[in-house]
């Protein structure tokens, strides 16, 4: 969850755009009219709907809004022009032209992170986990051997990762 005092810093990089009514209503003023983000209880860390700004991309012309549902860290880009709304993550992560992007989301508890490629305004183009899983043997369960890190885009098609490995050890 974003820190309310790195939100307000964000949010007074354009406060003609930008406020909040109260502390559960998040309201962006748009080229034609404006879009309202309430909050839905329970106002708890890890449950009800909680909305906070992220920024604005002045490429893109789109804003950043942060979206936990829950114990889900996720996003949304909103289009400054028409006020649409496309799914994004907590992260997300622009390729050099702006035509695609990573988006990165994270269920609290789980290990590891669900990684979505999208083209700018809407289509999902791939969607995993942002690593390698074991293939567990009968009752096994299911490990993580490597994790995705560092993403960047090598040019406007080709995403790539480092990976980080996990030590396995099972004990008999």
């Amino acid at each position: 969850m974003l820190y309310p005092e790195v939100e307000r810093n964000l949010m007074q990089q354009h406060p003609a755009q930008v406020s909040r009514a109260d502390e559960h209503m998040l309201e962006v003023k748009l080229a034609k009219g404006k879009k309202q983000f309430i909050d839905k209880p329970p106002h708890e860390a890890m449950a009800g709907t909680h909305w906070f700004y992220c920024g604005y991309n002045a490429v893109q012309n789109v804003h950043l809004i942060g979206r936990n549902v829950d114990a889900l860290f996720s996003g949304v880009i909103l289009r400054h022009s028409d006020g649409k709304i496309f799914r994004a993550g907590h992260t997300i992560l622009m390729s050099p032209k702006g035509k695609k992007f990573l988006a990165i989301e994270q269920q609290s508890g789980l290990d590891g992170e669900d990684w979505t490629v999208y083209k700018l305004y809407g289509e999902k183009l791939w969607q995993g986990y942002a690593g390698i899983l074991s293939t567990p043997v009968k009752n096994d369960p299911v490990m993580v051997i490597a994790q995705f890190v560092n993403p960047v885009w090598r040019n406007e098609d080709v995403l790539g990762a480092d990976l980080s490995w996990q030590i396995l050890s099972r004990e008999k």
